[in-house]
């Protein structure tokens, strides 16, 4: 029996589009085209990476609404972690003030950012290392682990709130009083620390906020045959947690004929929420045949059905057989 693909893409459906030229979307992006063309619209009201990846592994919704996080901290946890639900992934980023809240934006990880925020976190770690440890897991990114409390579980993936107010987050804070009194004295250690005001007289970003996510424990899933495409350091490393097969994007070629896979493709959100250095009609190019072509011949040669999700409010299921209704119309993304 062929396999279903699912294609995660967030960020798609988002993009500038006043910012390509005539015609580029139609004659640059074939593979694109034909998924947007063949597939079958479907109602889906789950936006943040968190849900989609959720419906991805066919993991059950958390029993309450605001218990939106997947266990991403997980994949950095000991071995025979003693407090596994203590977990916090988090990053550095920027609350810039604004009208009626704060608006959480990132900081950018180059040499000089990444030095100064390797030593605000180190005097973080040494002035509340009675409530938590913190480790170091990549570049710009941490692992928190708390001493005497249960981690939150209302932080969603930092992408998917890069650029939108904190005030709901910090009101769902006050309801778990262990952290937010914590919270708060961490941010003002952060508002005081002398790097900070140095890099507000030399015009750069001041790291006066941390964001945490990933809380929660390591979840059951029922399909461990899943095969997992993924070039996200995070991402993967929680898959092979859970005991899925892993593999870089650019092996979605060796697709295995009657497995499902999913197939995540983070980079044009990063660009979008972070404003990387990239130019963006190339990202798309590079996306159409490297992954999005590969990924066609899968489903022509294997009679596989592919499904994009990318956040919006509908994914696109293309099924076996899909071209064969040529009386539909060409479709670019600026159709939707």
């Amino acid at each position: 029996m062929a396999g279903r693909i699912q294609l995660v893409l967030p960020g798609l459906f988002d993009l500038p589009l006043a910012e390509f030229a005539p015609g580029q979307l139609a004659d640059e992006l074939p593979a694109l085209n034909r998924i947007l063309r063949f597939g079958s619209p479907r109602p889906n009201p789950d936006f943040s990476i968190d849900a989609i990846l959720r419906q991805v592994l066919a993991l059950e919704a958390p029993a309450e609404k605001s218990d939106c996080s997947l266990p991403l901290a997980q994949a950095y946890a000991p071995r025979q972690p003693q407090h596994a639900n203590r977990l916090l992934l988090f990053q550095a980023v920027h609350l810039r003030p604004d009208l009626h809240s704060a608006i959480i934006a990132p900081i950018q990880h180059d040499q000089k950012n990444l030095n100064d925020i390797n030593l605000i976190i180190n005097d973080l770690k040494d002035l509340f290392n009675v409530d938590c440890d913190i480790t170091a897991v990549d570049k710009g990114l941490f692992l928190m682990e708390l001493k005497a409390f249960e981690a939150p579980r209302h932080y969603p993936h930092i992408l998917s709130v890069l650029g939108k107010p904190a005030s709901p987050y910090i009101e769902q804070s006050r309801q778990h009083l262990n952290w937010y009194k914590l919270l708060n004295e961490m941010q003002m250690f952060l508002h005081q620390h002398a790097i900070n005001q140095d890099r507000e007289l030399r015009g750069l970003l001041p790291v006066n906020s941390l964001w945490f996510w990933g809380g929660g424990s390591l979840p059951e899933i029922i399909d461990r045959g899943l095969s997992w495409y993924c070039d996200d350091p995070v991402l993967t490393r929680f898959a092979t947690s859970l005991g899925l097969t892993t593999a870089p994007l650019a092996e979605v070629a060796n697709l295995d004929q009657s497995s499902d896979a999913a197939v995540i493709e983070l980079r044009l959100l990063e660009l979008l929420k972070t404003g990387v250095a990239t130019e963006l009609d190339q990202m798309l190019r590079d996306i159409d045949s490297g992954l999005l072509q590969p990924l066609l011949r899968a489903v022509e040669r294997d009679r596989k059905s592919i499904c994009l999700r990318a956040g919006a409010e509908s994914d696109f299921e293309m099924k076996p057989g899909a071209t064969l209704k040529f009386w539909r119309r060409p479709r670019t993304l600026a159709t939707w």
